[in-house]
């Protein structure tokens, strides 16, 4: 039985996203994995190309309009122990020159695999390449460690996660989450790592396409475009730190992720001290780009200790971002505490 699949869903026509789906199709033969392709084209060329293609390969025609629904399609079709996000425009391979981890025989304290990660632009090629762990033994200061040591990229999402772990929480995200932002992947990497410690496989090559996100300038518009179509203002971005704070909070109480009571205060106090203290920074040297009851709220947490009333400090500021955000948080919450 496969141990492994690579879960892509696919917008692109066949002509653009054929190289990344080959690369997958390639890797899973080699390696023995599945490769499931959620398909939301609508482009016939490609169906035909796909649909009983290898055995290595699951083609799913999906009806689902939006990204998040498509990727929690291909998610839902897998039944392997572990999932590997990718995207249609990445490409991965396998280095025979090197030792691929045996999931089979990992400890159960490690919840990720991460490949060797190929930073890429079609102007300079490789950028550079990432591969570091995240070590540490207690859930907050593996969220400590992952901050430290990116690299200014969330490339470390596109790594190999426990089913058990990865799929329950793309759900929740997916189907409770006030936005469903694409934003949002830096809290959902935050929540992974809550969940256990992330290894190294050498033999795992991920070309990551950096695409738009190349320049300052496209950066600046793919940013802005995330928030627009989330349904939030333009100019979103500064509040992004909030917006995780918020997020990795809700993420880190649900009953599924098992922590003892104690780490998961930790955990609340951790994302606290990384995400929120950030936002507050930006208030207090940024005063005028915020709304009056944003500075005010962020006075009385400078004043508060107690991180349930920080918390609910922070809800009413979703507010200050959009109107009925705040509820659709709480709603969100609520989903979080059932699952």
């Amino acid at each position: 039985m496969a141990q492994l699949s690579i879960c892509m869903p696919s917008n692109r026509p066949w002509a653009t996203s054929r190289s990344a789906i080959e690369s997958a199709l390639a890797y899973a033969e080699k390696t023995g994995a599945l490769l499931i392709v959620s398909d939301n084209s609508r482009d016939p060329e490609k169906r035909a190309f796909l649909q009983n293609r290898s055995p290595n390969l699951l083609y799913h025609y999906s009806s689902s309009e939006d990204a998040s629904g498509n990727g929690l399609e291909a998610l839902s079709l897998a039944d392997t122990p572990f999932v590997m996000p990718m995207g249609d425009d990445d490409h991965i391979q396998f280095s025979a020159d090197e030792t691929p981890v045996d999931l089979s025989l990992l400890p159960d304290d490690v919840v990720g695999v991460r490949p060797q990660t190929q930073i890429w632009t079609a102007e300079n090629g490789v950028c550079q390449t990432e591969c570091y762990t995240v070590d540490a033994a207690s859930p907050a200061e593996r969220l400590h460690e992952f901050t430290r040591k990116v690299m200014g990229n969330n490339s470390i999402y596109y790594s190999i996660y426990r089913t058990g772990a990865f799929v329950p929480l793309l759900r929740l995200f997916t189907q409770a989450h006030p936005t469903n932002g694409g934003y949002c992947d830096w809290s959902l990497t935050f929540a992974l790592i809550t969940a256990g410690r992330v290894v190294h496989d050498p033999s795992l090559i991920y070309r990551y396409d950096l695409g738009i996100w190349a320049t300052e300038n496209g950066i600046a518009e793919a940013t802005s475009n995330l928030y627009v179509k989330a349904g939030l203002p333009a100019d979103s971005e500064k509040y992004a730190a909030l917006l995780r704070f918020l997020d990795v909070h809700v993420f880190a109480i649900r009953p599924s992720l098992r922590l003892a009571p104690a780490e998961r205060d930790e955990v609340l106090l951790m994302n606290g001290r990384l995400a929120l203290a950030a936002f507050l920074q930006s208030v207090r040297t940024n005063g005028a780009d915020y709304d009056e009851v944003v500075v005010y709220l962020a006075e009385l947490i400078e004043q508060e200790r107690n991180i349930e009333s920080i918390f609910h400090l922070a809800l009413l500021m979703a507010d200050c971002i959009k109107p009925g955000l705040k509820d659709g948080y709480i709603r969100f919450f609520k989903a979080a505490a059932a699952a």
